[in-house]
């Protein structure tokens, strides 16, 4: 059991490629505005409920699992300790994600500082927001003061509590308050140069840590937190090889079980599991097919509407978990490089890039950690999903983006939007040349044949019960077609040309559903789970039920997919 101090002070969805593009006809559309919204202190509906969106299904459910009761004159005292305040004199809700609420308190010192509150929906809260907390703290402790510039931080801790048995009654972390705007609030409308620095610096910061050799697979927490005989790792295999600094530094961190929300969400927290730390690659693999297959036989209700994996499918689903058992001894690359354990910020998104409000755009912090965790490097390595382009204007090359055949053709507004494309476009080639020639290690990843479906397996296999088997079984094939191209064993996948055959079109009927689903999305200004603005609510709402009087799920390959009970990946 993860031992939590009950007070500290500190002194110093897979989404498909469809959903992916989508999601950034949404975003732009839906930039996050850079404005503070106010909170009224007294206000418990803006402090303990989620405001800033609703969902179109699911509603009262995905709201009530956001709800976080607490006691707001405890959590505001501990924040005016934090920074040497006498009281706070103003309280700010800055953000709402999907896991967690953020306020901005200003005190009467003249101090600053976030107080974020995780939602229950995050799995193990109290083991993620201790693993988040010492990931942070160990970043600063690593890196800040180096003298190497121009790489994102983390906010500084100022105070935490991991329980829910304190005087606030919530987990909570107070972090200094990271002054500035998401880059997303600037990155549709910065040109040319200007982008460059941002890229520069979030290379800089991904080159840190994925440079930063572990000894073991999971996440970090403070060394006290974790009582001696739990399953727990030093941080280093051969501590000779560190500098003072690093020494020091692995006298306060531990590695434990990792703490990602896949692994301790809703019921599954309950099934027992081998959740690390693990010594091997090829022993992540085993563990999460092993706990899903446990989870099949004790937890899991295959009726339910939030599950998109039905009775019928257990069998495959099974066929599924065990070739993933025979394989992981095979699929691990050989080159010790690639299965390095290193750490990496969870969601490098544009959201959670904090750049200045104006003038040069140089990402100053980078927040939101909850959930990191030390994997082998070739699952860490992919792009940053801040630089990815996933419209479809644009074709990508790896030299330079396509221009449309037609583009001179185009009426002047069309080729407007497909210049703004292709500018999103240069931004992902360039960053992409940036990895291939300035990092070895992610270029000889970059070129593994089996690079892509051995990143996505695990995710794949803690989702598929979920999610459905389709994409574990469309990454196996992938990994069975390229087999010799990686491993001289015998091929433990064992899909026939039939079930292959009958795969790809099953594949391709739901590509084509996506796409009438995408398009959805985007008229009714959604998200994939469904939630939109909420002033844009009552509106969305009207069309989405003139849209399902519409729907002909023959002709669109599948169901209206909005309805109560409707599959999310937040609930499930």
């Amino acid at each position: 059991m993860l031992v939590i101090h009950r007070s500290r002070l500190l002194t110093r969805p897979f989404l498909s490629a469809q959903s992916r593009a989508a999601s950034l006809d949404i975003l732009l559309r839906r930039t996050v505005s850079s404005q503070f919204t106010s909170s009224d202190r007294l206000d418990p509906e803006a402090l303990h409920t989620y405001t800033t969106s609703r969902w179109l299904c699911n509603d009262d459910l995905q709201r009530r699992l956001r709800i976080t009761p607490f006691d707001v004159d405890a959590l505001e005292q501990a924040a005016c300790r934090s920074v040497a305040a006498r009281r706070c004199i103003s309280w700010y809700k800055i953000g709402e994600g999907s896991f967690n609420r953020v306020f901005l308190l200003r005190f009467d010192n003249e101090a600053e500082a976030a107080v974020r509150i995780p939602f229950p929906v995050a799995g193990d809260v109290c083991r993620v927001t201790a693993s988040e907390v010492a990931t942070m703290c160990f970043v600063h402790d690593k890196w800040l003061g180096d003298g190497a510039q121009g790489a994102p931080i983390p906010p500084k801790v100022l105070a935490w509590n991991a329980s829910y048995d304190n005087p606030a009654k919530t987990p909570y972390i107070i972090t200094e308050y990271a002054p500035g705007v998401p880059l997303l609030s600037r990155w549709f409308d910065i040109r040319g140069l200007e982008v460059k620095p941002s890229l520069q610096d979030i290379f800089a910061l991904e080159s840190r840590l994925l440079h930063h050799a572990f000894s073991r697979y999971g996440s970090l927490y403070f060394a006290e937190d974790i009582p001696d005989g739990t399953n727990c790792c030093w941080l280093y295999a051969d501590s000779h090889s560190k500098t003072p600094k690093d020494i020091e530094i692995a006298k306060k961190y531990r590695i434990g079980p990792v703490a990602s929300r896949d692994w301790w969400r809703g019921r599954y927290q309950t099934v027992d599991a081998n959740r690390g730390p693990w010594p091997d690659m090829k022993s992540i693999i085993i563990s999460a097919a092993k706990f899903q297959l446990d989870a099949l036989d004790t937890i899991i209700d295959l009726s339910s509407t939030f599950v998109k994996s039905k009775p019928s499918d257990i069998h495959l689903l099974r066929r599924l978990l065990e070739i993933c058992l025979r394989a992981a001894p095979s699929i691990v690359p050989t080159d010790p490089d690639m299965t390095t354990p290193v750490l990496q910020h969870p969601d490098l998104s544009s959201s959670n890039l904090i750049i200045p409000a104006e003038g040069p755009v140089r990402i100053t912090h980078a927040i939101d950690w909850q959930g990191a965790a030390i994997l082998p490097f070739c699952t860490q390595a992919a792009m940053p999903t801040a630089v990815v382009y996933t419209g479809k204007l644009v074709k990508l090359n790896p030299f330079y983006p396509e221009w449309p055949e037609n583009y001179d053709e185009l009426p002047p507004e069309q080729q407007e939007l497909v210049d703004f494309h292709h500018r999103l476009a240069c931004r992902h080639v360039v960053y992409q040349r940036m990895v291939m020639s300035g990092d070895k290690v992610r270029s000889k990843i970059a070129h593994l044949r089996q690079g892509e479906p051995l990143a996505n397996l695990v995710p794949q296999v803690l989702r598929c019960i979920a999610d459905g088997p389709q994409a574990l079984r469309a990454d196996l094939i992938r990994l069975q077609e390229n087999w010799r191209e990686f491993s001289d064993d015998p091929c433990p996948i064992d899909f026939t040309p039939d079930e292959i055959a009958a795969h790809n079109a099953e594949q391709e009927a739901l590509d084509e559903y996506q796409s009438h689903v995408d398009a959805l999305y985007a008229e009714l200004r959604c998200f994939e789970d469904g939630s939109v603005k909420t002033e844009d609510y009552e509106t969305s709402k009207q069309l989405m039920e003139r849209r399902r009087e519409e729907w002909d799920d023959v002709a669109m390959k599948g169901p209206f997919p909005f309805y109560e009970g409707a599959h999310s990946y937040f609930l499930t």
